[in-house]
């Protein structure tokens, strides 16, 4: 195994927590834990790397209450395996990360991992507990197993986005809610960025309610995803922005959605995800001018190529700015968060309290 040129020397394999957190415990050096290694390019280059945590072992759906909508995963889960569970009461978890459902679910929370179902939300707003397992093997729990759980900090929302860098997340208990009865997908091509940034810009101050919203260049596609009751959907169907719209159902629809998620492997060598407002978004677009793009439109988040370290600090001075994926010598040039001030001594205090001696995923979040 190697991960960001590092090759761990030892690798643990655990089959429980109870074992996982025996072997973390009796481990000196710097730990980095692993689950489908669908995000291992994510965050700084590691710094030091002498034992990886495998958990695609943990792979148990520990309880699931379909009259409560909630579901209690371990790590290794993956989004697939879990779907296929939901089907049978017709549930489900809207996340779809750009990585696809072979993610798992604690890789998914540890890189707060999202994709086109962003207006939705990402994992961090359907967590409602976590099992976790320090650096020194001790087992702690946060949150609830019940939606209404508001006791103490919310320390879910904290490991969630951490890179594993806090703790391990071993555990995850999720709310659910029913898949929806019916799902259309509409497609237009705009004539250039400016009737693009109309359309979105009439939808945003229109009824409609999208599950997704995505604007993709240089071919300026327009793709708005509807799911509710099939009279909601048809509803919002007939209500869309003037245009030559193209509504796509059932296999077609999936199969459209699945091409649109190469156009996401295909940005690159250098991918900077830039955060602004909603309102932002033509103008992201228009300042710098990427070759290609995929923009969440409706959430201000602009995925770009871009040309490397240079094109990185000069987006920064404006706007926050995460390397969504990068060629190792470029995230060893500029941090790959981009945190800074007040929200980087946060973090940096964090890691202190949580792993005083920096051996968790060492150098992957801020200051290891």
């Amino acid at each position: 195994m190697i991960i960001d040129g590092l090759s761990p020397s030892r690798i643990l394999r655990p089959e429980s927590i109870e074992e996982l957190a025996e072997g973390l415990s009796r481990e000196r050096g710097a730990i980095v834990p692993v689950g489908a290694k669908t995000q291992t390019t994510f965050g700084n280059p590691l710094r030091q790397a002498d034992c990886a945590v495998d958990l695609t072992r943990l792979s148990r759906i520990t309880e699931y209450n379909p009259a409560d909508l909630t579901i209690h995963v371990e790590a290794g889960v993956t989004l697939e395996q879990l779907e296929r569970a939901l089907l049978e009461n017709n549930q489900f978890l809207p996340l779809d990360p750009w990585n696809g459902t072979e993610a798992t679910i604690g890789g998914i929370a540890a890189a707060n991992a999202q994709g086109p179902f962003r207006p939705v939300g990402t994992i961090r707003d359907w967590i409602i507990g976590m099992k976790v397992v320090h650096v020194d093997g001790r087992v702690s729990k946060a949150g609830g197993r019940v939606v209404k759980n508001v006791t103490g900090y919310d320390l879910p929302r904290l490991y969630t986005g951490s890179l594993g860098t806090l703790a391990i997340i071993v555990e995850v208990s999720l709310k659910l809610r029913a898949k929806f009865a019916r799902t259309a997908t509409a497609i237009t091509h705009a004539a250039d960025r400016n009737e693009a940034q109309r359309l979105i810009g009439v939808v945003r101050k229109s009824a409609l309610q999208p599950i997704s919203c995505e604007w993709a260049g240089p071919e300026n596609e327009v793709w708005l995803r509807f799911g509710e009751h099939p009279r909601a959907v048809d509803w919002q169907l007939t209500n869309l922005p003037a245009g030559d719209w193209t509504v796509l159902e059932a296999e077609d629809e999936a199969a459209a959605w699945e091409r649109f998620r190469l156009r996401y492997s295909q940005l690159g060598p250098v991918a900077l995800r830039v955060v602004g407002l909603p309102t932002d978004v033509g103008a992201i677009l228009e300042e710098y001018r990427p070759r290609t793009w995929i923009a969440h439109a409706l959430n201000g988040i602009v995925l770009m190529q871009v040309s490397g370290t240079e094109e990185i600090r000069h987006v920064r001075t404006k706007y926050r700015a995460v390397i969504e994926r990068a060629p190792i010598e470029v995230r060893r040039l500029v941090g790959a968060l981009g945190l800074t001030g007040t929200e980087r001594e946060f973090m940096k205090k964090m890691k202190e309290a949580f792993d005083p001696d920096g051996r968790l995923n060492a150098g992957r979040h801020v200051e290891g």
